[in-house]
């Protein structure tokens, strides 16, 4: 899309020092923590941008705030940031490209983090959905993904919720710390569950009281790995 074309451009960076790790959890505000994501009225909307449909493989690299990843009807790929505070330009997502491999950083000056809470929604077309060859994610907050099918799928986390509705891939991993792990799989889904977690409990609709079990064909894959967080496994009531 030519709107792409301006605001990609400016946002680009090519650095290989953009952004090397996290930072640590600690620097957040304990009163940000409180706040309900959902609540659109905390945000202010900073900006709207179209990676290239070509995309198969996309990073998301974001420290706290919230991860949505929702496929949709429309065409094109779109991202949207929107934080609790107005963003100067320094602060705002930015994207690198390379091939067909797009990745999105969380940038702020991590003096700045004590007030702001900050969350990236990614939409991608249902065409695309179905055929991502990889969707990786590396973030302390809480992660949301749904109707999307890849060929990997990995979440590596903190203490933040990972929510994945509908979501499948030949191999999906997710880890965490004490963030608690949902899934809601279709009944006519074939999958394997695989869970590991020194203090946290698993439940499931498939009640045998094993932490690993496959159900139907086990077509799909999931191994998930928590040190305190636990994992529950429902059927999915909202099929899209």
């Amino acid at each position: 899309m030519s709107v792409f074309t301006v605001v990609f451009l400016s946002l680009v960076v090519l650095t290989s020092g953009l952004i090397s790790a996290l930072p640590e959890e600690d620097t957040i505000n304990d009163a940000l923590k409180d706040l309900d994501p959902t609540d659109m009225s905390i945000y202010y909307a900073m900006g709207e941008y179209y990676p290239p449909d070509d995309v198969d493989t996309l990073n998301v690299n974001w420290f706290g705030g919230r991860v949505e990843i929702i496929a949709y009807n429309e065409s094109y790929y779109f991202v949207e940031e929107s934080a609790t505070r107005q963003l100067m330009e320094n602060e705002r997502l930015a994207f690198a490209l390379q091939d067909n491999e797009c990745t999105v950083y969380y940038q702020s000056d991590e003096s700045s983090l004590d007030d702001l809470y900050k969350k990236v929604e990614i939409r991608i077309p249902k065409s695309k959905a179905d055929k991502l060859k990889s969707l990786n994610i590396n973030t302390n907050g809480e992660v949301i993904i749904k109707n999307i099918v890849a060929e990997n799928i990995t979440v590596n986390g903190k203490t933040g919720r990972v929510l994945c509705e509908n979501t499948y891939s030949n191999s999906t991993q997710l880890t965490t710390s004490s963030g608690n792990v949902d899934i809601l799989v279709n009944n006519d889904i074939g999958y394997s569950m695989d869970f590991s977690s020194k203090n946290g409990k698993m439940t499931s609709y498939v009640d045998n009281g094993l932490n690993s079990y496959i159900s139907g064909d086990g077509r799909y894959k999931f191994a998930v790995k928590t040190k305190n967080g636990d994992l529950k496994i429902a059927l999915n009531l909202n099929k899209k």
